[in-house]
């Protein structure tokens, strides 16, 4: 049980680095374009920069990647509702994954608890695996009396028992 929790803890944790990723890109490409204030002393300020396409050293980049990168702005209410959305699904994604690991065992037990729970399993595996073997010595003798008691059957019909096959006794 533990390794599926923990394998459900791991997935959950790439799906909410997507999220992240996601979220943060989303952000990024679609938040309103807003003026930044003015600030004094600047030597230069938004009216006085002209917008500009990308820069020499972007010339060299495929279409498709810079494609990727380009701002698609939204309006302020969309944007907002989607920044709340995107903010509701990353806490539930985090409560997800603190109900998996409060599933986790010994979270709340020290290293003796956990060392005394593991003498105790150690235990019951040893009382299981002698009452396997006694089950399977009680089975390897109820076998040797079936095989017995077929054998008086088939040599009380007129069988022939070959002692060759471990007993167990073959019409001829």
């Amino acid at each position: 049980m533990t390794a599926d929790v923990l394998t459900q803890l791991q997935i959950e944790y790439n799906k909410l680095a997507v999220q992240f990723f996601s979220t943060f890109s989303y952000l990024n490409q679609r938040h309103p374009l807003v003026a930044p204030p003015e600030i004094p002393g600047l030597r230069f300020t938004s009216q006085q920069l002209a917008p500009s396409g990308p820069g020499p050293e972007d010339t060299d980049w495929p279409t498709r990647v810079l494609a990727e990168f380009v701002l698609r702005p939204t309006d302020e209410n969309t944007f907002k509702e989607a920044q709340q959305e995107l903010a509701n699904d990353l806490i539930f994604k985090t409560k997800q994954i603190q109900q998996l690991i409060a599933r986790l065992p010994g979270i709340d037990h020290d290293e003796q608890q956990q060392a005394e729970e593991v003498q105790q399993l150690a235990a019951q595996v040893q009382e299981i695996e002698k009452a396997r073997q006694a089950k399977r010595k009680e089975m390897r003798q109820l076998v040797k009396k079936l095989d017995a008691v077929i054998a008086a059957f088939l040599l009380e019909k007129g069988g022939v028992c070959d002692e060759d096959q471990g007993g167990r006794s073959t019409t001829g």
